[in-house]
Order: structure tokens, then sequence, then C-alpha cells
């Protein structure tokens, strides 16, 4: 009995009893409360309510959402940071992954406060849960059969809901699209990929590749999004028919019979798209998706080739594709999780560049560690600018890991920082940030490069050398992979022309000597100024 009643003091086991009172006021026979009317540890049980439970809040003939943590006799309107910090500025129920489907499932839901009193049903809060949540007033009011979203709009919807275990996330918004997939707890964020798979397989809408569509996440791989989050600007994307999309395909013959389907393939989804190739660039694509965005125009994404597939290159800055030809091509884009890609590490030896009057003056972004640096899928790329205050010579290099290939590369600048007569101009294309930007958009053409030349020249040491115009300088990058191929030593130095200079883009096999003496500063850690000079 003691026991009894301590359970009775809980507020999960109150808020069963207050239903099962609500539910006799309203005059039903049984009710189910999704905590204690599951068997979880029943793997097949679990299973199977997850995959049903969409359906039966649809099929009910009454629900009621408990909003806990408000006493007033209407929900908030307005955010209130303060009152449901934990929550994103809402009352809890608005922000959890389950209850996503028990708000657009059932059509009667009556909405109680803390003591549960009734403050409305779904119909008349419409408005206020559609400012809370992003769901479109129709959908609340008639269901998401009247007038249904697009793949991305919908999850939209799911974007700040959260969930105790990471796979619950995709699991909770099985109904929302009509598939089924077992459960498998223990894979982490697979579930989402998993469940967009599953979309795919059963519908051809291409908005399901629009996330991130602002640009904010800087990332290279998977054409599927991480995380339900990436979606959360999507909400205004409509879909495009297939006989309304062609008129975007400039022309293309073939397009009708072309754009309608994309397989899910061992290779990657076959899919044809129209592509645009971004000016200055062979890697990086303009492709348009048949969705509209805010604005009435088709949603486009980043695509780079590399290695005959093409992956999603989200967030290509101050790139053109002025008027380059729209292309309609069958191409295979990468659903592979690119975790296979370990991390790589760089060592970077800078420091004849002190004794050359250079100094560090800038790195982007700020809070990057170099000693050792570490790249990887979502951190890829990192530039560090020098300058000499008494020639006003400067330059940048960018180290970077692009599709598990790493590379460097070597920017020669305008010179002239810290003049009096420096222009705003200059000053601009200086910029730490404005050069990480070109060299992320070039990213995928230096790793093609480097792939290829390293093939030419495999193993040992290599160099480059990028003139600086002007003077009888030179700045030199002397590259060398550790035999673990997932660390590489870089190092720096400026020295006087000898007129062999081969360019920006091709790599010198470093021999003889040099080659010993590098091989011993690698082993040693020791510095060897004489390797550096000719």
């Amino acid at each position: 009995m003691k026991q009894r009643s301590g359970l009775r003091s809980y507020s999960g086991y109150k808020k069963i009893i207050d239903t099962c009172r609500q539910a006799h006021v309203d005059k039903l026979e049984w009710v189910w409360v999704d905590t204690c009317c599951i068997n979880k540890e029943s793997s097949s049980e679990l299973s199977e309510a997850i995959n049903s439970m969409y359906q039966w809040y649809a099929n009910s003939r009454l629900c009621y959402a408990y909003i806990h943590d408000i006493d007033d006799f209407t929900l908030p309107t307005d955010k209130d940071e303060r009152r449901f910090e934990a929550f994103n500025g809402w009352p809890k129920w608005f922000s959890r992954g389950w209850t996503l489907q028990e708000l657009v499932a059932p059509k009667k839901i009556l909405f109680f406060n803390r003591k549960w009193e009734f403050i409305g049903d779904k119909q008349s809060l419409a408005s206020a849960i559609g400012g809370i949540t992003r769901i479109p007033y129709p959908i609340l009011v008639y269901g998401l059969s009247s007038n249904r979203p697009c793949v991305a709009g919908i999850m939209s919807w799911s974007a700040d809901r959260r969930t105790t275990r990471e796979e619950d996330r995709a699991y909770s918004l099985l109904g929302l699209f009509g598939v089924h997939m077992p459960m498998l707890y223990g894979e982490g964020k697979n579930a989402f990929k998993r469940l967009q798979l599953e979309i795919i397989r059963t519908s051809n809408d291409q908005s399901i590749f629009a996330w991130d569509p602002r640009g904010h996440l800087r990332r290279t791989g998977s054409v599927l999004a991480d995380d339900p989050s990436l979606f959360r600007d999507c909400s205004k994307i409509t879909k495009l028919e297939t006989d309304e999309f062609i008129k975007y395909c400039e022309g293309e013959p073939h397009a009708a019979e072309r754009i309608g389907t994309f397989p899910v393939t061992n290779r990657g989804i076959q899919i044809w798209m129209p592509l645009q190739r971004y000016r200055g660039s062979r890697s990086v694509f303009k492709a348009k998706l048949a969705c509209l965005g805010e604005f009435g125009i088709p949603v486009t994404i980043d695509v780079a080739y590399w290695r005959s597939n093409y992956y999603r290159y989200s967030n290509a800055s101050h790139m053109d594709v002025g008027s380059s030809h729209t292309e309609l091509r069958c191409v295979y884009l990468t659903y592979q999780d690119d975790a296979y890609y370990p991390d790589f590490t760089f060592k970077l030896d800078d420091r004849v560049l002190a004794f050359c009057g250079f100094t560090r003056y800038g790195t982007h972004p700020r809070d990057h560690g170099y000693d050792p640096l570490i790249l990887s899928s979502t951190n890829p790329l990192s530039v560090i600018t020098y300058a000499n205050g008494n020639t006003g010579i400067r330059f940048a290099l960018g180290l970077g890991y692009c599709f598990g290939q790493e590379w460097a590369h070597v920017n020669v600048l305008c010179s002239g920082l810290g003049s009096p007569d420096e222009t705003p101009r200059i000053a601009l294309a200086n910029d730490p940030r404005n050069i990480y930007d070109k060299m992320w958009n070039a990213a995928p053409d230096h790793a093609r490069r480097w792939a290829e030349e390293n093939q030419q020249t495999p193993g040992g040491v290599n160099a480059k050398h990028a003139h600086i115009q002007a003077s009888t300088s030179t700045v030199r990058l002397i590259y060398a992979k550790r035999t673990s191929q997932h660390e590489g030593i870089i190092m720096l130095d400026v020295a006087q022309c000898i007129g062999c200079c081969l360019g920006l883009l091709k790599w010198m096999q470093l021999r003889g000597v040099c080659v010993l003496i590098i091989a011993q500063f690698i082993l040693r850690n020791v510095h060897l100024t004489i390797a550096l000079y000719p």
C-alpha cells in the first residue's frame, strides 16, 4: 500500500488518472495512453505500435492534449524565452517529437492547462498553434490529406522538436509520410537517413533534397540531411509537378520521360537534373529541383562532382553561373554517410617565415587550433594569412579536406597592408573571411588536382611554388604525408626565386639530399632551415 501511495504522487500517474476522469465526463469507455499502453520491453510490440500509432490517432474519436506548463485559458501567441527557456520559448508539449503526429493525425483534439481546465479544441486554436508550430492553418482545420504539403514542408514542422532517443526523431515521423520501417535502436542518426530513403522509394518529391535552403551550413557529402533541423527554413517550399517543372528545363527534348523518377541504387540516387556549371570551376554545379521556394522560383542546391558521383556541396559563396548552359544530365547523388572518411591532421611548420619578416595576421575560422589542425567533413577548411610589414607582401595558406582528400593551396594577395593609401577594396579582398569563401568554392577542384598529381608522384616529399608578383620572391610549400595516410606535414618558406617556379597547380617531387634532410625533420621534428633554401 505504501508503494502504491508513492506511485500516486508521480505526475505521470496523476495525468493518467485525470485523463480517465475527463474521459468519463466525455462518456468514453476506453482511453489509450502511450506511456502505459505499450510494452516497451517487447521489441515487436514497440515496433508495431510506432508503425501504427499515427493511424490510431487518426481513427480516434477524441484526443486530449495536456499542456502542463501553462495556467491560462489560452495558448501563448508570442515566444516567452524566460518562461519556456528550455523549450525554444513555447510550452514543452509543442517541442516534443512524438506530439507532432498527435497534433496532426486526430480529427478532434481538446487542449487542457495544468489544472485540467479546458483551453479549446484544435480548430478554434488553429491560428495560435500555427504560429507555434509552422503548420499551415488548413492542415490543422481540415487534416493532412486536404492539401498535402511537400516533404520538405512537413519536415520543417519537426525541425525544433526533441526526443529522448536520437532515433525517435525519425521514427516519430513515419506516419506523417505514410512509410514503415523496422526499429533499430542504437543506429543513431542513420535512422533519419533510412527514413529519407523510404520516402524516396514511395515518392518523387524532390523537395527532400532542399534542406538548408539559405546556406547556413557549410558541409560536403551525402545529399540527404543529417537531421530534421536542417529543414527549418523549408515551410514555404511547394512541390512542382513534372509537367510544370519541364518549363524550367530550357527545351530539353526528353525531359518529360526523364525527370519523373529517381530510384535508389547501390551507387547512389539516380536522377536527371538540370545542371549549370559555376564559372571558373570544373567540379561545382548549381542544380534545379522540382519545387518552388518562398519567392516562387525553383529551389537550387549546389553539388560537386567527385569520382563519378555528385555530392551535396553547401553554400558556394560569391560564385556565378553567368550565362553557362543548363544541361539536363543523369547523375548519381551520393547518399552514403561520409563518416568512413577519417579526420585528417595537418602539422604546420611556418617558423622560417619569421626570419623572412612574415607574421600571421588572420585566421578563419578564428576558433580553429593549428597545433595540430584537425579537419573533417564538418570542419573541412582553415585559412591562415601572412604579411610582411616592411614589404607589404601578403599571402594566404588554405588547408582543406574534401571528400576524403586533403589539399593545401597558397594565394598571393594584394600588397599594401598597413600603408596609408590602402583602399577599402584591397582590405576587403585580403579579409580572411573572403579568402575563405573563395577557397571553399575551389575546394573540390583543389582536391581533384591533389588526387591526380599525387598519383603521378606517389610518396616522398613534394613542393609547390607561388611566385610573388613584382618581386623576385616565391612562396614555397613543402608537403610530406606520413605513412598513416591520415596525417601530413606542411612547411612554408619565402625565398628568392631562381627561375624554377612551376606554378600553383604543379607539384615538384624533391629528391636526393633535400628529401633526406626533410625526412629527418619529419622523423625528429627538428627544423632545418637549410632544407628550405636553394
